[in-house]
């Protein structure tokens, strides 16, 4: 008899067919969620230069935990056995906590090798005294440790060189460590690698501020926090500092909003699908659009909770190029003069918001009956989607058409698209190009990638991978994601350019912090495969798990083989069937396989070869060759499903044709063809 044999990008497993489980009893007796914080600062050091803000922000980030129902547990300037006694006994209070925090601000650095936190009574006359005199980061994950859902340690501990002026040689800054707990605990360092944090003009600093105004967010999950404190940082020092993050999330949708319902990890699944698909339909509508207000729109949103904030870097960056100062959007829109066709859009953004798309429709119709382009480029995405009335393919690019022929760069992008393609009327190649390129001369970002991709595809113009190279490459300067993720594969492949895999894992960093969660995956592959930077499976899974909370099927399969093979994390079973059902709620081939593995082995889960066979089968449909031998070896032994040899032999012959060698040699022994 043939064994389970299932195949992943990265890893290849053969499972025996026999499978044992154990069942855990749980109490139903369940314990007050408890959530506690250990929030410590020192700036008045005794031998080590002084920090002028650690103190504020200390008490800003203990104030804003507080507000979210954490017990804070304060240290101001502690010496090294005091520091080294709080976080014994914070260790105590963790153990069956809901959620622990850590939070050190002062002067930390990495001496040989491991990461030191000093407290007041540091030295820093000799690398001995530097290192007996400080506290192995690595201290504070232990105390997380035996936390159930949120294990997470922020480290705003490289200000300066904490040996300046001394003979000491260490590295600035924090860097990243391996082994030990560093994937099962959450560390959120204020700056890169090696990067020293900074200040700030204010009494705060920037990642202090970032971080408090995150937790303020309704709905704000674990998976968000560090993406939102990333990319405001970045924003606030013109990206010369940025947030770093290591270790996965026991649950990637724990709230740290108190007042959030707790509907269980498979109705958050669900509630975070809905509300990614929302967020991702609304940006589709503004973002070619000319009108900062509408990029403030999506910017409100994300604040009150509703979105995630994915698109947060762009929408600023829309609202810089479009000539509106960042921190004063609101001030800049409402100063704009009002006239009947900016009521009607103004009533028609706030209809929309709503979800009353018959109201949107008609304020936009009013606008446009106005000469307003932006309204006639809205109502052809209306018309196009289907809100507000029936989808009208035909209607959509006449709107479209009106809006690119009054000057709207997203008319002329969708009204090219519309030519090229033969949509709501005939090809015109030529007209179409005409248009993109005219978009993308009037500074519109997505209609310089698109021009790009004309070259690369050979549609309306010639093929010239270079030049498409070229216009992504435009198309990356001016701020569009998905650019940024093409050109960075064209670097990866060599396509149009010259391969360079360094400029690739780049183009992938640009991208991921843009919101595309392809690009998050792909640096998972890429520190999982040491290509373009040191291998790094803590950083892969990290990678995946933020593409996951992205909302991409694909990170959270890769990470599910993670977890499964205990391959750079520890092996659970149950995580991994989490991660895989995550991905197979939205369709991901490699999903619907692991998770059929899972029942058919009973990993994880209570073994059901039924509904084993059914997930190979949905894995089958979504183009998993591995899943139509294993449907090949349930049919031959009768697993959930008839046995039937001639349906067994049928699967085994098409896993062959994909180019299974097991699935060849297993229809060479059941005397198939």
């Amino acid at each position: 008899m043939s064994k389970l044999v299932v195949r992943f990008d990265h890893v290849v497993r053969r499972l025996s067919l026999i499978a044992t489980a154990s069942l855990i009893a749980v109490s139903s007796a369940q314990a007050k969620p408890t959530r506690v914080a250990l929030v410590i600062g020192v700036a008045h050091y005794e031998s080590v230069n002084p920090l002028k803000n650690t103190l504020a922000d200390a008490q800003l980030v203990g104030d804003a935990l507080k507000r979210l129902g954490f017990t804070v547990t304060p240290l101001i300037d502690p010496a090294r056995k005091d520091l080294a006694a709080a976080i014994t006994v914070f260790a105590q209070q963790a153990r069956g906590a809901d959620a622990a925090v850590i939070y050190f601000s002062g002067h930390g650095a990495e001496v040989a090798g491991v990461n030191y936190l000093f407290p007041r009574d540091a030295s820093n006359t000799s690398m001995d005294r530097m290192i007996a005199s400080g506290l192995e980061a690595s201290k504070a994950r232990e105390a997380v440790l035996q936390a159930k859902d949120v294990r997470l340690v922020i480290l705003d501990a490289c200000r300066d060189n904490p040996a300046q002026g001394q003979t000491v040689n260490i590295k600035g800054g924090l860097a990243r460590e391996t082994g030990g707990l560093t994937s099962q605990v959450v560390t959120l360092m204020a700056a890169a690698p090696g990067q020293a944090a900074l200040d700030g003009a204010g009494s705060n600093s920037p990642f202090a501020l970032a971080l408090t105004q995150a937790l303020q967010r309704p709905r704000l999950t674990t998976g968000e926090l560090p993406r939102f404190v990333q990319s405001e940082v970045q924003r606030a020092t013109n990206d010369r500092q940025s947030p770093d993050l290591q270790g996965i999330w026991v649950d990637i949708y724990w709230s740290f909003d108190g007042k959030a319902p707790d509907r269980g990890r498979a109705q958050a699944d669900v509630d975070a699908q809905a509300r990614g698909k929302r967020e991702k339909e609304f940006w589709q509508t503004i973002r070619n659009s000319t009108d900062p207000a509408d990029f403030q729109a999506y910017l409100d949103q994300s604040d009150r909770g509703d979105f995630s904030g994915l698109y947060r870097p762009l929408a600023f960056n829309r609202v810089r190029v479009l000539g509106e100062q960042s921190r004063n959007m609101t001030t800049a829109v409402a100063s704009a003069p009002s006239t009947p066709a900016t009521t009607a859009l103004t009533a028609a953004r706030s209809a929309f918001q709503r979800a009353d798309y018959a109201g949107a429709v008609s304020q936009w119709r009013r606008a446009a009956d106005l000469g307003d382009a932006s309204a006639a480029y809205n109502l052809g995405v209306m018309a196009l989607t289907g809100r507000g009335a029936a989808k009208d393919q035909a209607e959509a690019t006449r709107w479209f058409a009106r809006a690119a022929k009054a000057g709207h760069p997203g008319g002329m992008v969708n009204y090219g698209l519309s030519l090229l393609n033969g949509y709501g009327g005939p090809v015109d190649q030529s007209q179409g190009v005409r248009w993109l390129r005219a978009a993308a001369a009037a500074g519109l970002p997505s209609a310089m990638g698109l021009v790009g991709q004309l070259y690369l595809q050979g549609q309306g113009v010639p093929r010239d991978p270079r030049q498409g190279a070229a216009w992504l490459q435009k198309a990356a300067d001016a701020g569009d994601g998905p650019s940024m993720l093409d050109l960075a594969d064209l670097y990866e492949h060599g396509s149009g350019v010259r391969a360079d895999r360094k400029a690739a894992f780049n183009g992938y960093q640009r991208a991921a912090a843009a919101g595309q969660g392809a690009a998050m995956v792909r640096l998972g592959y890429a520190y999982e495969d040491g290509a373009g930077v040191d291998r790094d499976l803590v950083q892969a899974a990290t990678w995946y798990q933020r593409a996951a909370e992205a909302g991409d099927g694909e990170g959270m399969s890769a990470l599910g083989v993670m977890l499964e093979s205990g391959r750079g994390l520890p092996q659970d079973f149950a995580r991994a069937a989490d991660s895989y059902r995550q991905a197979a709620n939205r369709g991901d081939a490699r999903g619907l396989l692991g998770l059929g593995t899972l029942y058919a082995q009973g990993e994880g889960v209570t073994p059901d070869d039924v509904t084993a066979a059914r997930f190979f089968q949905q894995a089958a449909d979504a183009g998993s060759i591995a899943a139509l031998r294993n449907l090949g070896v349930m049919y031959e032994a009768g697993r959930g499903v008839p046995r039937n040899v001639a349906t067994a032999t049928d699967f085994y012959r098409k896993a062959a044709a994909g180019g299974d060698s097991d699935a060849a040699a297993d229809l060479t022994r059941i005397g198939g063809r």
